[in-house]
């Protein structure tokens, strides 16, 4: 079980009972020298490179390019870069996670959090003055500043208007009164933590300028009603219908009384009232990749060489966007199971095996060799489902 009481560096010194508590979801937290023992694995000109490739999602954002607030996306190419203004863009990689492991790292350090929810690392280089204007994200956000400096200006949702400038494709606030309060200079090792729906604007004081935005996925609660309903359509009882029975209430023929929409409430509950499946919708979702056309799983032939090759001792590792969760079932059918997700999938596996999932979810680095696959007869199948979903992957030295 995670440790919630022991003083975190990534904190400040502070436990996360205390984060979790005082500022999770609530209020704004700056964490000054949070960052501690981090090399930084990229330069601006690396992440530059990395913005040039296909599979990579990237943007530019100009405040004064051909237009106000101008957002290019990528991928983009030298000439790109060498034709940008001087001062006041800024470039934004997504999801820098899954391509360095350095960063991955990084983003194991808020694991005093749900693993599950944390999402990707977006990581931004900003010019002198670059900023992406005033804007509110819906969900957690952890904003690492690695170098360089920047000034935040904050505020709260009851502080601003959500109305936006027009004709842009940005949504940025066209209102941003400054609160004091909330008004700081950050330098390389501070992070801020801001809840949901809080405004910010930041803006680099400098040509150094790199923050790393550690997100938390937060799907809407209509997306949430609609996988929800997509799930519980996958087994259909044609004899479970809409029949409420008569009531003394209904006025005429044509009234649809309050006791009619009191029994299509109670009859949705029921259907809603399944744990185990909500946690197979939620794990599948929160589990899936964020790029999951990059991430097929093993047909059987290569499912059963890299199955053997991990028996044999051969190194494999877990990737920085490997999303790997668990839960512990509920039904009496189920009883002593546990379901664990790998990139939007799922297994029923021995609850005896859970300990084994949060091994594989700590460490990075395996070796298989002495691992008895015969101590549980869910073993077996959980990793060869881990290798075939690449939650676990070879690591194969380059080529010369």
């Amino acid at each position: 079980m995670t440790d919630l009481n022991t003083p975190l560096a990534i904190l400040g010194g502070m436990t996360a009972q205390t984060f979790i508590d005082e500022y999770w979801q609530k209020k704004p937290l700056l964490i000054r020298g949070g960052l501690v023992d981090f090399a930084v694995p990229l330069e601006a000109d690396e992440l530059a490179g990395m913005a040039m490739e296909e599979e990579i999602e990237s943007r530019i954002v100009i405040e004064n390019g051909l237009r106000p607030w101008e957002m290019r996306q990528g991928p983009f190419t030298e000439d790109t870069f060498a034709t940008l203004p001087e001062k006041e863009w800024t470039l934004l990689v997504q999801a820098v996670d899954h391509w360095v492991p350095e960063v991955q790292t990084l983003k194991e350090r808020f694991e005093f959090l749900p693993s599950w929810r944390l999402d990707d690392v977006m990581v931004s280089y900003a010019t002198e003055g670059g900023s992406v204007g005033p804007h509110y994200d819906q969900y957690d956000v952890f904003l690492v500043q690695v170098s360089g400096k920047r000034r935040w200006q904050v505020l709260s949702p009851d502080e601003y208007q959500d109305s936006a400038i027009p004709n842009i494709k940005l949504h940025i606030l066209d209102n941003f009164p400054v609160n004091s309060e909330m008004d700081w200079e950050v330098e390389a090792g501070d992070i801020l933590y801001l809840p949901p729906n809080f405004a910010h604007n930041g803006r680099s004081l400098d040509d150094e300028c790199m923050t790393y935005s550690i997100g938390f996925r937060a799907p809407s609660m209509q997306d949430v009603l609609t996988g929800v309903r997509d799930k519980l359509c996958e087994a259909d009882n044609v004899k479970d219908r809409f029949a409420a029975p008569e009531t003394a209430n209904r006025q005429h023929s044509a009234h649809i009384s309050k006791d009619d929409i009191q029994y299509l409430q109670t009859q949705l509950a029921r259907l809603i009232n399944q744990p185990d499946l909500l946690a197979e919708w939620l794990g599948e979702t929160m589990s899936e990749s964020k790029y999951p056309e990059y991430l097929v799983p093993l047909n059987h032939e290569e499912l059963n060489e890299a199955f053997s090759s991990a028996t044999q001792g051969q190194t494999f590792i877990r990737p920085g966007d490997a999303r790997i969760c668990y839960y512990v079932q509920q039904n009496t059918e189920n009883k002593g199971k546990i379901s664990v997700f790998c990139n939007g999938e799922h297994l029923l596996v021995d609850a005896e095996l859970t300990s084994f999932v949060e091994a594989v979810c700590h460490q990075v680095e395996f070796d298989f060799s002495g691992l008895d696959l015969k101590q549980n007869t869910d073993l077996e199948p959980l990793v060869r489902f881990l290798i075939r979903q690449q939650g676990l992957i070879e690591l194969v030295a380059p080529e010369e």
